[in-house]
């Protein structure tokens, strides 16, 4: 069979093989059709359905708390609001009392509420069709006494492909034991990511267009770090995926064989240091020996949420977070959201260009109080033990300085009411902006320390929205500018004494890594998962050689010479 090359959009890392199953029914609402045989449904069945319902979902939020607990069981929430909601209820009931059949009923009120979410401007709003759909679809399954959708499809070994997924779908498949999804719908919500990645579930986004010729059975490996999906991947690639497969599968496995620190072939220390954004992460950091978590991405509880986390919870999470972490540095990014980051319960308003928005400190400045609270909590929960506070998308001296005396001053209002807190966190700033990098000196100066967000610095230095596929080849991270830039900060860092690490994909990348060294980087900040194969890399580099590496990158001017430099075979834009 020939094979092809698809590509996506990650949505959940990891790296999954097997068969393609294309699914529709029953993932898709049950028709009131196709509910009961003709059946006629009692008061009493639909009160039934409810109480069913109801005990789905908590069952449900029970299994997701375990893998989640930062989410508080959020994710179900908005499901049991609706079936709580008198209204709601009501309005069924009213319809059923007129004659109507009890599935028709639930339908026409649920699709009146659909029809008027969706119509409406605000992101929050449009996001609860999803919810109502989940809800009704399984309203009327339990109506129809189908207690579980879809159980009787074997997904076991499987690659589903779908155009829509709920997350009680997530949690059925990974109970079924499937390999991975492939989603074609437009988009993806912050829920159904994190809860596929918490459950370690592979997803990519595809254009529905790219996949039609694929059929059940298609033999599928699909590599969600990049986005990539191989039809009837032939043996080279196959082989090629094999190791990483296995570590996919369990990475613990090969915890005895990392060392508790990493040097390279020739004695250069280089720290590996966990980038986690759930408490489940923090604990695969520390099971497989990171050295400290250099990137706690803050952000997770806001938007798994179906409302502000208050400061006690906030403190609690982070609380959990330096549990699993119990050695080593820990250091929180303050909220992250904007761009492709969106709060659904909070109207931001629309933008034109999101990325180019209210996002990172902008979005902490606007609305102080959110800010304030996260800070008490990150202070309150360091009173024992010394944590670091990094901001995000820092564009001046002028904002890092005020965001830093804002702790300072909410320190202080915890020390004058007697709480215990953390009295002098190191205070960072994440070198994400051209005009950062400019100003690195400056930033090396008055910051603690210093992060390179290589995923970001690209977007803004090449002008390229890393989540468009039409300029995706445009998107390159070994650009002469990019690493000249990643150079100019590692100096300014190196000159005023202060510790500068670098994360997101450069940072795992293996024909970079040997550069990044070169380059004089000391400190990677890196998925759990990648840690073994990181660190085995690093055991083989000769930092002398990787320096004479760094200093031909950093000469050539053409991409050509790059890649040729590095062994990068990927087609040039504009070639």
């Amino acid at each position: 069979m020939r094979q092809w090359v698809i590509t996506g959009q990650p949505a959940a890392d990891g790296i999954a093989m097997g068969a393609a199953v294309i699914t529709a029914v029953p993932l898709d609402r049950l028709d009131k059709n196709h509910v009961g045989g003709g059946r006629i449904y009692t008061f009493d069945d639909f009160y039934q359905a409810i109480w069913k319902t109801e005990e789905q979902l908590r069952q449900f939020q029970q299994r997701i708390q375990e893998r989640i607990p930062e989410s508080v069981s959020q994710i179900f929430a908005a499901h049991l609001m609706i079936l709580e909601d008198a209204e709601f209820i009501g309005q069924i009931q009213k319809q059923i009392e007129k004659g109507m059949p009890v599935p028709e009923a639930i339908n026409l009120v649920a699709d009146k509420y659909i029809d008027r979410f969706s119509q409406s401007t605000a992101a929050q709003f449009r996001e609860k069709v999803d919810d109502l759909e989940d809800l009704t679809r399984r309203l009327l399954a339990n109506l129809n006494n189908q207690t579980d959708l879809g159980a009787n499809n074997d997904y076991e070994g499987r690659i589903l492909i779908t155009s829509r997924l709920f997350p009680s779908d997530i949690l059925r498949f990974v109970a079924q034991n499937a390999e991975g999804i492939i989603l074609t719908s437009g988009g993806v919500t912050a829920h159904i990511s994190i809860l596929a990645r918490s459950l370690e579930m592979p997803m990519i986004l595809a254009d529905a267009a790219l996949l039609t010729d694929i059929a059940n059975g298609t033999s599928l490996l699909m590599d969600a770090h990049t986005g990539l999906i191989y039809v009837n991947p032939d043996s080279e690639v196959v082989c090629s995926y094999v190791s990483l497969l296995e570590t996919r599968d369990n990475a613990l496995p090969y915890a005895g064989e990392i060392e508790p620190q990493t040097y390279t072939r020739d004695g250069r220390r280089i720290r590996l240091i966990a980038a986690v954004g759930l408490i489940s992460e923090a604990r695969l950091a520390h099971e497989l020996r990171a050295e400290g978590i250099g990137l706690y991405r803050s952000e997770m509880p806001f938007l798994i949420r179906s409302d502000f986390p208050s400061e006690d919870e906030q403190y609690a999470v982070y609380r959990n977070v330096m549990q699993e972490m119990q050695e080593g540095e820990i250091v929180f990014r303050t909220l992250d959201v904007g761009g492709d980051k969106i709060l659904r319960y909070f109207p931001a308003g629309e933008e034109a260009n999101p990325f180019l928005g209210l996002r990172g400190i902008r979005f902490t400045f606007r609305h102080r109080n959110v800010f304030s609270q996260q800070i008490r909590a990150l202070l309150r929960a360091g009173h024992d033990r010394p944590i670091k506070i990094m901001f995000p998308l820092v564009s001046s001296i002028d904002s890092f300085v005020h965001a830093r005396n804002l702790v300072k001053e909410l320190a202080e209002e915890l020390e004058s009411k007697q709480i215990p807190h953390q009295l002098n966190p190191a205070i960072g700033a994440m070198i994400e902006l051209p005009c950062a990098v400019s100003l690195a000196s400056e930033l090396a100066a008055e910051a603690d320390f210093l992060s390179i967000g290589s995923n970001d610095l690209v977007q803004y230095m090449l002008a390229v929205d890393r989540t468009n596929k039409q300029v995706a080849e445009w998107y390159i991270s070994w650009h002469p500018a990019v690493l000249r830039a990643i150079k100019v900060v590692i100096e300014a860092a190196r000159r005023r004494g202060k510790p500068v690490s670098i994360c997101g994909d450069m940072a795992e990348d293996t024909k970079l890594i040997p550069v990044l060294i070169g380059m004089g980087i000391t400190s990677l900040t890196i998925p759990p998962r990648r840690i073994p194969r990181v660190q085995q890399l690093i055991q083989s580099i000769d930092a002398a050689a990787a320096e004479e590496l760094a200093q031909k990158v950093l000469r050539a001017s053409m991409l050509a010479e790059i890649a040729c430099l590095l062994g990068i075979t990927k087609a040039l834009p504009g070639y």
